[in-house]
């Protein structure tokens, strides 16, 4: 074991003045960010503006005094049920008839064919034949879709009804059954939200974990290696603060997504990303760490043995690298918050922030394991330098993006900056008399290009496929399979998984065997009908993949594909329409 001490790299000496114009440049990206990052609300409101599940087909549910299971839904206009995907399951031995279902409307659905549906409400009963124990436990399963082209997934209620007893198929009557039959709805629908959030705050958690695997976030991950080798016996105190600035960051954005919501904008997981101007701000920002690891260009705390605003600069720093991936568990768990409310999504986004976190503070806390760590030296500056060369592949990616979204003029302004950047960084090298006014130029430099990104949007800029629901529905309509692809430029998700598995000559040839039809959905800029469609499933954030089998229901995949598991499922669900 040896002696745990701190170790500083040698830097410069800094006036607090410094601080002042970073913060500036800070400020400058993240108000041009929010100033504009989507589509006017003309353009939003030219698109679907479709309901949560829950809105779209209201249910309630209740066990009538004649012994029978009621359920009644309620839909706006536009949105109708199935009559063929409705199920009522008994659970815990109890059992029950035949559902009796009214007739419907004869429909040409563009996802099924000829169907029978219903429009405004419809109700649906089945009686109970018997029970076991005090309580029945009923789950109820039910599809719908909007007129304007999107089909719901199956939706899936539990509800639990207090029996105080059933003779042959009846139950007690009177207002004593009436009254047990709504303590039992409410007892199954609070049942219901309580474990839909815990569900959904264990997904945030283990999310956030995996986003410490993800190459988005390794850039950031090498200051805080950097940190842990240096920082001695004040290690704890550093984690803590990086533990806080993910968790603020994680918090604050999550409140940015509740006040789009509540606005009307279409939003999502990433949404920033969306904004050339923030994209060019990000570029530039990990060109001055890149600079700065290099020794170039002295950048308060953001070194070695920052002070702990630094540390927690860090870790907000860390949940903004992290946006451009999504990880299992996570797109489900985001998905649940910010269809519920706002507390719901604050507590989501929190569980991820602990679980970003939490392998850092214990790394840094557990005593056997800082034992274990390299001793502080003289080496730390050659890995200081070498942790430079992924934030510039940062960069290099970044200007790809901006490429993809706005062409080349946004991409020239933004390789200015960086060698405006640059050439401020050498007037300064070796002069900390200067550095006040470089930091007050590289603000300025910053600012301009933010500024000018969005405005050099090129009219043929490349931006993707054109997502047209409506080509899904044709190719339904004609009894095709199709398999939708949610992607964008900026998801590292979606391009490994591109690279991986959906481009690769063993699946092309699969979907050709098949015959299915291949449509892309890209969200690399803002569209309010691909948001939409993104929370029709239950989804606000790239990847999302979907399987439509020629007569079936449409299959969710998984975020992570490998060509085994995209195969499997086309085959299961192909068996199964």
């Amino acid at each position: 074991m040896h002696d745990m001490h701190t170790y500083d790299i040698p830097h410069q000496a800094m006036s607090p003045r410094i601080a002042w114009p970073l913060l500036a440049a800070f400020v400058a990206v993240f108000a041009h960010a929010a100033e504009n990052p989507f589509t006017s609300q003309a353009d939003a409101l030219a698109a679907p503006d479709f309901l949560p599940v829950d809105e779209a087909f209201v249910l309630e549910a209740a066990l009538s005094p004649d012994g029978e299971v009621v359920a009644q839904w309620r839909m706006p206009d536009g949105y109708y049920l199935y009559r063929e995907r409705f199920r009522f399951e008994a659970q815990g031995g109890a059992e029950l008839g035949e559902l009796v279902i009214p007739a419907g409307v004869e429909k040409t659905d563009e996802f099924f064919g000829d169907v029978e549906v219903y429009y405004a409400g419809v109700t649906v009963s089945a009686p109970v034949l018997a029970t076991a124990g005090d309580h029945l436990e009923v789950g109820i399963e039910y599809q719908g879709c909007a007129d304007y082209g999107l089909c719901y997934p199956p939706e899936k209620r539990s509800f639990t009804f207090a029996v105080a007893s059933l003779g042959g198929t009846g139950a007690e009557g009177g207002e004593g059954g009436e009254a047990a039959a709504a303590d039992g709805a409410a007892v199954g629908a609070a049942a219901t939200a309580n474990a839909g959030l815990l569900a959904a705050l264990g997904g945030a958690f283990l999310g956030g974990l995996i986003l410490n695997l993800m190459p988005c976030v390794f850039p950031v991950l090498s200051i805080k290696v950097l940190s842990l080798l240096g920082g001695g016996a004040g290690r704890g105190r550093h984690a803590l603060g990086y533990a806080a600035g993910v968790l603020t960051a994680f918090i604050a954005l999550g409140a940015a997504l509740a006040i789009f919501k509540a606005s009307g904008e279409a939003v999502g997981w990433g949404f920033q990303l969306q904004a050339p101007g923030f994209v060019a701000g990000m570029a530039i920002l990990f060109f001055v760490l890149a600079l700065n690891l290099l020794g170039f260009l002295e950048m308060p705390a953001f070194g070695v043995s920052g002070g702990q605003v630094g540390h927690f600069a860090t870790g907000v720093l860390a949940v903004v690298a992290a946006t451009p991936c999504t990880v299992p568990f996570m797109g489900v768990a985001l998905g649940y918050g910010l269809s519920q409310s706002t507390w719901a999504l604050l507590g989501v986004m929190a569980a991820l922030g602990v679980g970003m976190a939490l392998p850092y503070v214990l790394v840094t806390t557990i005593p056997p394991v800082a034992r274990r760590l390299p001793r502080p030296g003289p080496w730390m500056v050659t890995l200081k330098q070498a942790m430079a060369f992924p934030m510039l592949l940062t960069v290099v990616w970044l200007l790809w993006v901006a490429a993809r979204q706005s062409g080349p003029g946004a991409v020239a302004a933004t390789l200015s900056a960086c060698v405006a950047t640059g050439f401020l960084a050498w007037l300064a090298w070796g002069r900390g008399a200067r550095l006040p006014a470089t930091w007050a130029g590289v603000a300025v430099v910053a600012a301009l290009a933010i500024w000018a990104a969005p405005g050099l949007k090129a009219e043929a800029a490349p931006a993707g496929d054109s997502f047209v629901m409506d080509e899904v529905a044709a190719n339904r309509a004609a009894g095709r399979p199709v398999f939708l692809n949610f992607t964008a430029a900026w998801c590292i998700t979606c391009l490994a998984n591109e690279r991986s598995t959906l481009g690769t000559e063993r699946i092309q040839d699969f979907f050709g065997e098949r015959s299915i039809e291949q449509v892309k959905a890209d969200w690399t800029n803002a569209d309010p009908a691909i948001t939409a469609a993104l929370e029709s499933f239950g989804r606000n954030g790239v990847p999302l993949y979907v399987y439509y089998p020629p007569g079936g229901a449409p299959v969710l995949l998984p975020q992570v594909l490998t060509p085994a598991i995209v195969i499997d499922t086309v085959e299961s669900a192909d068996a199964r329409a």
